[in-house]
């Protein structure tokens, strides 16, 4: 099924139930995948390039120094600037190729096949690629649009249900951003995902890319869950994976919302979200191992004539209203560190109670 998007749109997407060979580039083309897919896309009867690069990359990892073997060999083959390259794989591998593409010859096209719920809920659509340094997350990256985004939901059948949940938070982030309690809620409860989820999403963002591109404004609110969330990822030693992460976001941001005289969401949705959430309690980091990676987000704010070097004066949040669409703010650290303490509080009593 081709997913509608606005006229003009940079990628096509198709959700499907299998890889389908017509989907790949007509001309010349390179693949990029997770080595653990090899055999799954051999056996779906899909073609592997003789050039093909099947890779591991775990989230640790997600560095320039993963891509810069890629590059070099391309230009050995040699490939062309008419070439296509093809990823396969979660968002970690997605988000790197794409970088990868946007680098080599100063840029060739390339499609993503996400093959995780974290990556066909967000990460694969919009263009934005990245790798992280040592001073946080996606802080090197390139918006380049894939041409073509494929979907296939035979490849979600092998994720452990960690992962499957991990990529929960992100159609739930969708739902928050529009202030559609009703469907957060429905997607809090026990039960597999929907592949109707997926679409939801999948269609919301691309509309939101589609007016603002280059993250100048709208596109600014997909980012709710993620300020606190890459910071708590990153304190954990990656050991919380990023949707994991998002979702401890996501209740934090709930909280800052609070915190800022905006409508309360309703207790019973922040405990469902806490109940999830509770089992990660032991591996979420001492506010003192936050603040830094926090005050060192790109969306952080310092006065006139400081540098990045200067601690934040505030730092921006998304903020979810119930039946509205989210907001944002500026917000001073101690704010950011009451958040940072209900959470904590929330999820110990949630612990206790279980």
């Amino acid at each position: 099924m081709r997913l509608a998007t606005p006229p003009g749109f940079a990628t096509e997407v198709f959700i499907l139930e299998g890889p389908a060979r017509d989907l790949l580039p007509e001309g010349a083309w390179t693949l990029v995948g997770d080595r653990c897919l090899r055999e799954a896309w051999l056996a779906a009867g899909m073609p592997e390039p003789g050039h093909a690069l099947w890779v591991s990359v775990p989230e640790k990892d997600k560095k320039l120094s993963a891509v810069l073997p890629w590059l070099e060999h391309w230009a050995s083959v040699p490939l062309h600037r008419d070439l296509t390259v093809v990823a396969l794989g979660g968002g970690v591998l997605t988000d790197l190729t794409g970088l990868a593409a946007s680098l080599y010859l100063r840029g060739v096209p390339w499609q993503v096949w996400p093959t995780t719920l974290l990556a066909m809920a967000d990460a694969a659509l919009g263009g934005k690629t990245g790798a992280d340094l040592a001073a946080g997350k996606n802080l090197v990256g390139a918006f380049h649009p894939p041409r073509r985004l494929v979907a296939c939901t035979s490849f979600l059948a092998g994720l452990p249900p960690r992962h499957l949940q991990n990529g929960r938070w992100e159609l739930i982030k969708t739902a928050l951003i529009q202030g559609e309690l009703a469907w957060a809620e429905e997607m809090l409860q026990d039960g597999p995902v929907k592949i109707a989820w997926v679409e939801r999403a999948l269609a919301f963002k691309a509309g939101v890319v589609h007016r603002d591109p280059r993250e100048a404004g709208e596109r600014r609110l997909l980012n709710l869950g993620h300020t606190l969330g890459h910071a708590l990822e990153a304190a954990s030693g990656y050991q919380l994976l990023h949707g994991e992460a998002v979702g401890l976001g996501l209740l934090g941001a709930c909280f800052l919302a609070e915190e800022e005289g905006l409508k309360h969401l309703p207790p019973a949705l922040l405990g469902l979200m806490a109940g999830r959430l509770a089992p990660l309690v032991s591996l979420v980091a001492p506010w003192p191992a936050c603040l830094p990676l926090l005050e060192r987000d790109k969306k952080s704010k310092r006065s006139n004539g400081h540098t990045e070097a200067t601690p934040a004066t505030e730092i921006y949040c998304i903020l979810p209203r119930p039946g509205e669409s989210a907001v944002q703010r500026a917000l001073p650290p101690k704010a950011w560190e009451t958040s940072h303490a209900r959470l904590l509080s929330m999820l110990h009593q949630e612990t206790d109670r279980a």
